[in-house]
């Protein structure tokens, strides 16, 4: 009965696709708990390396260092290689998203594209598919047994005819929502009996774990992502998707009163005492190990934190909660802050290196790749044809899929809905500059600056 409940969970949140990025720390699981093979399928018609010219696939990804994500970027590498003696690979990949936003920079710059590389968003690729640097994938939706498994968004959300582009070019493999992993110890020495529903319920745990000398939330802003995911969350819940949304497409500002009042907002949580001081110069890294050593009661992050926090020795006294909405916006209630991981292909590529490239983006979105992917990184899976026999999900893992199944109205980074590639930056560094003493006022004009500069 519990295989067949998990089945229908698979096949329920999978309709929506599902977590992406596997987790911060390596598990002690490999590729050997995967029993099937590659599927013959994702072949090319003739693998014999006599009749096929040696190639070097490039991958760029985020998918490196200490990321157990590399171990599944490794394994398929290798199993490629496999059918694909021919085939050789160069990965580029560093972890780090400022070095990783460079080098793709300087790779596009120099006209040294990889053959795949990761994007976020749909609006940023637009230049690229117009100028022929990104492949139109509408190809691979003539491939029946490709698509079979895939949830239609799972293409869709890359389809570029709302920009004036007609294709698809990006693959996206998962979804992470964020969400808010707690201590359940820290909550229980401040007195809070239950997890905040809503955002005046958060304040309210704020006030305890202050009162009980308890830092609340961990925010390591130094890399400017940590407070760009916060922001996220608290936007959609106040002033929702659509209007972020509407700020890309120019129907809004940065400007507008409900959008300078959610940087209010985010101002406030720091003037409550939400996080440690001086947060602003810690990073990520150290966020993450004070909180895996209980010095904070929470954190917000995506989903993909499941095996690092499994994997902790506190992992007994953590769990998650879904982003708190406030009582005054009900409407958003349903709103949440999920990220997408996408491959993008070289545009430029040609003849047989564009077909074996083509090949292994099949490959890395096939059954397959989700089957390692779930039980080698412990990652949900972005596919609803995987094979789960002998897999256990843990009780973490389990919820998540509910929370997946939940979701109903979703976006990305803010700046994913702007075609202004330098969006990221301000938006991420206005948020860390407002926390060091810019009113938010000043922060939104300054945004919205950028904007109208490259009008």
């Amino acid at each position: 009965m519990k295989r067949k409940i998990i089945a229908v969970l698979l096949t329920a949140c999978l309709s929506i696709g599902l977590l992406a990025g596997c987790g911060n720390n390596a598990s002690e699981t490999d590729d050997s708990q995967v029993k099937s093979e590659p599927s013959a399928t994702t072949e090319t018609a003739d693998t014999s390396a006599a009749k096929e010219p040696e190639v070097t696939i490039t991958v760029l990804t985020r998918y490196a260092g200490s990321d157990v994500q590399a171990q599944w970027l490794q394994t398929m590498m290798e199993k490629f290689s496999e059918l694909h003696p021919n085939v050789t690979f160069q990965d580029d990949s560093v972890a780090d998203e400022a070095a990783y936003n460079n080098k793709l920079k300087t790779a596009i710059a120099t006209g040294n594209l990889p053959n795949m590389w990761m994007q976020y968003g749909a609006a940023s690729l637009v230049e690229y598919a117009k100028n022929g640097l990104a492949m139109d994938l509408s190809s691979l939706l003539e491939d029946t047994e490709f698509t079979l498994g895939l949830a239609d968004p799972t293409l869709s959300s890359y389809n570029l005819s709302n920009y004036g582009v007609d294709g698809i070019y990006a693959l996206p493999f998962a979804m992470q929502p964020e969400v808010i992993f707690y201590n359940k110890d820290l909550f229980a020495q401040a007195g809070i009996d239950k997890v905040p529903e809503t955002m005046e319920d958060l304040i309210a745990a704020f006030d305890k774990l202050n009162a009980a000398g308890i830092t609340p939330m961990g925010m390591g802003a130094k890399d400017t992502w940590r407070l760009g995911h916060f922001y996220n969350c608290i936007v959609y819940k106040k002033a929702g998707v659509e209007n972020i949304k509407k700020i890309g497409s120019r129907e809004a500002k940065w400007t507008d009163e409900n959008i300078v009042e959610t940087l209010e907002i985010l101002k406030s949580f720091k003037d409550r005492g939400a996080f440690e001081e001086n947060f602003e110069g810690i990073d990520w890294s150290t966020e993450n190990a004070n909180f895996l050593s209980g010095k904070y009661a929470m954190i917000c992050v995506p989903l993909w934190f499941i095996p690092t926090a499994e994997a902790s020795e506190i992992a007994d006294s953590l769990d998650f909660f879904q982003i708190p909405y406030f009582e005054d916006a009900i409407e958003y209630k349903d709103n949440s802050a999920v990220y997408t991981d996408a491959h993008v292909y070289n545009g430029k590529l040609e003849g047989y290196e564009k077909e074996i490239t083509l090949e292994w983006a099949k490959f890395t979105h096939s059954a397959y790749s989700e089957e390692v992917r779930l039980k080698v990184c412990n990652q949900l899976p972005g596919r609803s044809d995987i094979n789960t026999d002998g897999y256990e999900m843990s009780p973490l893992m389990e919820k998540a899929l509910v929370l997946n199944n939940e979701l109903t109205t979703y976006g990305g980074d803010v700046f994913e809905y702007d075609e202004i590639t330098s969006m990221q930056d301000v938006i991420r560094n206005s948020l860390v500059g407002m926390m060091l003493g810019t009113s938010p006022e000043d922060t939104a004009r300054s945004i919205q600056a950028e904007i109208d500069n490259n009008q």
